[in-house]
């Protein structure tokens, strides 16, 4: 590549070489054209000027004299003298045309006897004879001076006449040679540059070529090698780089096609339906049971429209649909009987959390729901059932300790409040049962009237201040301002209210404070309930709601019911409950309500 690159910018090189090594020969010429004019011919020039204008001055000298200024003419005639002499000795070290020697050497002949007569004539007192000796002698002399003078100017003025058109002729022929080489040199050059252009660019467009193709999965692509230098090492690369992607591909491609056998075998296993969609909502998968049960529905192309609103729903960027409770069970009808899907969707999301489909698993819960109708009637009739016979017991109990029948003694009264309190806890926990029973059947009474949360806040503090109080603790409110109103049923609230401040109250130690606690929370109002006890740990708090789950090693009794009833209320109007929790620094018992206006458009 680099030979490559230096034969095709060579001859450019040289081009460039050799027109500077013609314009500096050019220039040389022309300067020494430049110098002949002014070191040779321009010096002979000004010496005869000089001269000229000093013979004219001496001889005007000679007339100063004739004319009666004798001091005024010698004076001016010993001024120009060594002038003259001056000037004659520049031209006599200066003779450079032929002929101009014997010009020269008559002018210094004249001048030698135009100065001797000179002589005589400043010593001559008579002036009829200076005047005699200047017209006969001196006169002539000074003529021949003056013309010998112009005439070596002249010739030194058509010579430099002939150097000027020689020096032009040259720069003319030099600029005539100048542009034919710049434009063969700029031909050239397009033209080197054309080559090497394409000698370099032919490889790589192959290369980006095959690059596209390879890109698109054209795999079979191969860069034709012509060359052994570095474009040539780089297509045989790209090459190898070809052969080693299509052996991978054709590996991953086996491995894909195992790993896709497998995936839909274990599918095929799944007794529910499982079906995937694609970023479009078009199903690309089904299970044999999604098969058969979209079939038995006659959709075979479409999922029902709950399910498609949460699917279309997750493809806006919501959340994962993962129902806990059959209150989102969808009913079907199979042939001549009901089946109860529990249905969940589940976005499928790429390493950058993009969406580029959906999953959706139908559970059948036809069994657990029959199930748990039977578990949920059961406890309802066991608990109606048993709360009859306990009532007779309790009432018994009244009497026997009002001793209406008969006085009792010590002993007697011990053994019969003992009966009592066991009574009156045996008919909280019935009742518990019944509130849930009727809860989960889905016969709660829904939200009835729109309130505000201070009211609600100011209203359980007032119901459950002497409760707190009697265990010496304090319960404090703290109510945001500004907060819409919620829609609820007040009684049932209230309830939830009690079963966190008498939880907050079992685990508060006398003296401390329990605040009471209205806020807005991502758009809904959370209603807390906040503690200073020992806190709950972190792997008991999802428990917590469940029923019958009490943290182990809690000294505090009850059936484990609470909150668990409290759950169901908040989820029957609406609402979430969670807990947060930190050991050693109490906890917050909370409820979410969605306010009045977005429940109602709901």
């Amino acid at each position: 590549m680099k030979r490559r690159i230096f034969f095709g910018l060579a001859p450019l090189f040289l081009l460039l070489l050799a027109m500077g090594i013609y314009a500096v020969t050019l220039f040389a010429k022309l300067g020494s054209r430049v110098d002949v004019i002014l070191r040779e011919n321009f010096r002979s020039v000004l010496a005869g000027q000089q001269m000229k204008e000093t013979a004219e001055r001496m001889d005007s000298a000679l007339l100063f004299a004739l004319a009666g200024e004798e001091e005024r003419g010698r004076a001016l005639y010993a001024e120009n003298q060594p002038l003259f002499r001056a000037g004659l000795r520049t031209e006599l070290g200066n003779i450079t045309l032929p002929g101009e020697a014997e010009l020269a050497q008559e002018l210094k002949e004249s001048h030698e006897r135009y100065s001797a007569r000179a002589e005589t004539f400043w010593t001559t007192p008579d002036s009829a004879a200076r005047r005699e000796m200047y017209f006969n002698e001196m006169l002539p002399l000074f003529t021949k001076i003056k013309n010998t003078a112009q005439e070596i100017i002249r010739i030194n003025q058509e010579n430099m006449s002939q150097a000027d058109r020689e020096a032009r002729k040259l720069a003319a022929e030099s600029t005539r040679y100048m542009i034919f080489a710049i434009v063969a040199g700029i031909g050239g050059a397009i033209f080197f540059a054309v080559r090497l252009q394409d000698s370099i660019l032919r490889p790589i467009r192959a290369l980006t070529a095959v690059s596209k193709e390879l890109g698109e999965g054209k795999l079979d692509q191969v860069v034709p090698v012509t060359s052994q230098d570095e474009l040539g090492q780089l297509a045989d690369t790209f090459n190898k780089m070809a052969t080693k992607l299509r052996a991978y591909r054709q590996v991953m491609g086996d491995q894909i096609l195992q790993a896709r056998q497998m995936t839909e075998i274990t599918f095929s296993a799944f007794p529910d339906p499982i079906i995937a969609l694609t970023s479009d909502g078009r199903i690309d998968f089904t299970n044999p049971a999604a098969t058969k049960f979209l079939h038995e529905c006659g959709r075979m192309d479409a999922l029902p429209p709950s399910v498609q609103a949460e699917v279309d729903r997750i493809f806006k960027g919501a959340p994962d649909f993962l129902p806990t409770s059959f209150e989102r069970v969808i009913v079907f009808r199979v042939g001549d009987h009901e089946v109860f899907m529990l249905p969940r969707v589940i976005g499928m999301r790429d390493e950058a959390g993009n969406i580029f489909g959906a999953a959706v698993i139908l559970q059948d819960v036809t069994r657990l729901r029959l199930l748990d109708e039977v578990k949920t009637n059961l406890v309802s009739t066991v608990s109606h059932e048993l709360k009859t016979p306990l009532t007779s017991v309790r009432m018994g109990l009244h009497l026997l300790l009002e001793e209406r029948i008969g006085a009792l003694n010590n002993k007697q009264t011990e053994l019969l409040l003992a009966a009592r309190e066991d009574s009156e806890r045996l008919l909280r926990m019935i009742n518990d049962l019944l509130d849930l029973a009727k809860l989960e059947s889905g016969k709660a009474v829904l939200p009835s009237e729109v309130m505000d949360p201070s009211e609600l806040v100011e209203s359980a503090s007032q119901d459950l201040r002497a409760i707190v109080e009697s265990r010496g603790s304090r319960l404090v409110t703290k109510i945001e301002p500004g907060l819409p109103k919620v829609f609820v049923d007040a009684p049932q609230i209230a309830h939830v209210f009690s079963n966190f401040v008498s939880n907050a109250v079992k685990h508060t130690k006398a003296g401390e404070a329990i605040m009471l606690a209205a806020k807005n929370q991502d758009g809904n109002i959370r209603f807390s309930v906040i503690d200073q006890g020992s806190g709950i740990p972190s792997q008991y708090q999802a428990q917590l709601f469940d029923r019958f789950f009490r943290v182990p090693g809690s000294e505090v009794t009850g059936a484990g019911l609470g909150l668990a009833i409290a759950k169901e209320i908040v989820l029957a109007q609406g609402g979430t409950i969670g807990v947060n929790s930190t050991p050693g620094h109490g906890s917050e018992f909370y409820f979410d309500l969605p306010p009045a206006n977005k429940e109602t458009t709901s």
